[in-house]
């Protein structure tokens, strides 16, 4: 009988599962983390000032006397998010500094794309890790708060007036938690260590948090401000919100363009950074 030469043929997974490929890299990662008590710890402690904003709801519906120091409309959700940004970027170092690196340094990378896995399919599945933790000490308490407003406080909330807090809460949330992890991701990907790559991530929000101190102390131009990621974020936070007091005079237009920057140059360094074959200089 004649033996045909057979050629390499790529795995393809079932059409229904092809959508979800990145699931388990997802899955098992969160699985891992929380694992250790330690990441349960720091988020319980995250979570913390959600409950010193639920009691803020309840006193004021109480005591509606004390709105005027605890205000309980859309500038309460604001500061709320605002004052989360700080967790995320603990949790995005403790929980994603070596989701990239770690693969790098013991080779798991090519073992990843040598299955039935893409580039795309790989990205997705670590960045679920990141954007999982971060929606979940942003979005998810935000509207728990939200859900508690309108239960305990339906005058307050149920209003046409102040239907937009809902949709504002998803889009500041989702914005937070896709350029911290985003940012994250990608120095991971630039680094071999997760020590490494969790310093390097803490060194560029601070290194950029001092240059925004400096430039503006050097030229007291407003527009320094938009040299901070951190900043970027709470400027959009306070704006969305209406925190009118605490918003920096700068064009709302000046720190999206910087996230919207950030998220590109992000992207394209986990699109060079991850790959099947591994470059030896």
């Amino acid at each position: 009988m004649p033996i045909y030469d057979q050629t390499y043929r790529r795995h393809e997974a079932r059409a229904p599962l092809r959508s979800v490929r990145f699931w388990p890299i997802t899955r098992e990662a969160l699985r891992l983390l929380l694992q250790k008590r330690a990441f349960l710890v720091l988020i319980g402690v995250g979570f913390l000032p959600f409950v010193v904003r639920a009691v803020q709801i309840y006193v004021v519906t109480r005591f509606p006397e004390a709105g005027r120091i605890l205000p309980v409309d859309g500038r309460m959700f604001g500061e709320f998010l605002n004052q989360q940004v700080g967790l995320t970027l603990l949790l995005s170092v403790f929980g994603g500094a070596g989701l990239i690196a770690s693969d790098l340094q013991s080779g798991a990378i090519l073992v990843y794309l040598s299955r039935p896995l893409t580039r795309r399919d790989y990205i997705l599945g670590k960045l679920g890790v990141l954007l999982g933790l971060n929606l979940g000490v942003t979005l998810v308490p935000a509207l728990a708060l939200y859900g508690i407003g309108t239960a305990v406080a339906p005058q307050e909330y149920l209003r046409w007036d102040r239907a937009w807090i809902g949709p504002a809460i998803v889009v500041d949330a989702l914005l937070i938690a896709s350029v911290v992890s985003f940012v994250a991701l990608a120095v991971s990907s630039l680094c071999r260590s997760a020590r490494i790559a969790g310093l390097g991530f803490v060194g560029l929000f601070v290194g950029l948090e001092v240059a925004r101190g400096v430039v503006g102390t050097m030229t007291r131009r407003p527009e320094a401000h938009v040299l901070s990621l951190q900043n970027d974020l709470r400027i959009v936070g306070d704006r969305l919100f209406g925190n009118v007091d605490r918003a920096v005079s700068v064009p709302t237009l000046y720190p999206l363009v910087v996230l919207a920057v950030v998220l590109v140059l992000c992207m394209a360094v986990l699109r060079s950074r991850v790959r099947a074959v591994e470059i030896v200089g």
